[in-house]
């Protein structure tokens, strides 16, 4: 891992947790955290009841391919109601190849935009489904996919009161349909399930299974990533998470391990 890399990963992490660490500071002074119950994290934690919120994520992580890359995340969810819910995503990437001659890149990845519509919601179930796209925005060829791409997307909200945890199956297949003709094209089917678990003092974990269908390369792959989470206010959460890649053969969305840190504020 080259020194130039470590030093840009390491600027972006820093400047992540410095605005983490200011926010929760802030927010703690002027904030009752203890007014949070059990009931209200879980509402928080669900992504089917739609409302405003802003994430800043870190990910270190080996690709398949080769190479170590850290991305710097800033996602913002925007809630028209409690129906409709768009998401912009905007990565900034520093990928080193680790091969001999290579230079390090860094700068904007793929630009990603999410549509949401709630179309059920129950005490114990909700539906969500929408469209999603990753416009090609990569300001270095070794930062994105070369593609314009995008597809449908649905999700369920499962409650279990008893266990305290609720699951969040998930299918989303992503298809390019514009870009660099001399890249590879963009043809995935992902299926996800993640639960999460709320404990005491604001306390949660979760435990994600992403399993994807490359049909470019007629390929299967998966992940397993475990997250510890805690609400620091009722407005600020703060969490880590692991990941490992299970299986899987230089699929781009497959890693071999990944590490991320993160802060999301909810506006409401």
């Amino acid at each position: 891992m080259s020194i130039c890399f470590l030093k840009r990963a390491a600027t972006a992490a820093s400047t992540l947790f410095l605005i983490c660490s200011v926010a929760c500071l802030t927010a703690s002074a002027a904030e009752d955290s203890t007014a949070l119950t059990n009931a209200h994290i879980a509402k928080r934690l669900d992504p089917t009841d739609f409302r405003s919120r802003i994430e800043f994520r870190n990910r270190l992580q080996e690709p398949q391919s080769g190479g170590i890359r850290n991305i710097s995340f800033a996602r913002l969810e925007y809630a028209f109601s409690k129906q409709w819910l768009v998401r912009v995503e905007t990565p900034v990437m520093v990928y080193d190849a680790e091969q001999p001659g290579s230079v390090t890149q860094g700068g904007m990845g793929d630009l990603l935009v999410r549509a949401n519509v709630r179309l059920l919601r129950t005490e114990h179930v909700a539906l969500v489904a929408g469209a999603e796209f990753l416009l090609d925005t990569a300001s270095d060829r070794a930062l994105g996919s070369g593609h314009h791409s995008g597809g449908p997307i649905a999700f369920l909200s499962i409650e279990s009161h008893d266990l305290h945890t609720t699951f969040f199956p998930l299918v989303q297949h992503i298809e390019s349909f514009a870009g660099d003709s001399t890249r590879r094209e963009v043809n995935y089917t992902l299926t996800r399930l993640f639960a999460l678990t709320r404990w005491p003092e604001r306390f949660y974990t979760g435990t994600e299974l992403s399993v994807y269908y490359d049909h470019e390369r007629d390929q299967e792959g998966a992940t397993l990533e475990l997250e510890v989470g805690r609400f620091v206010t009722p407005h600020i959460a703060v969490w880590t998470r692991p990941g490992i890649g299970n299986w899987g053969d230089r699929i781009p969305q497959v890693f071999n391990w990944d590490l991320e840190f993160g802060l999301r504020y909810l506006f409401d």
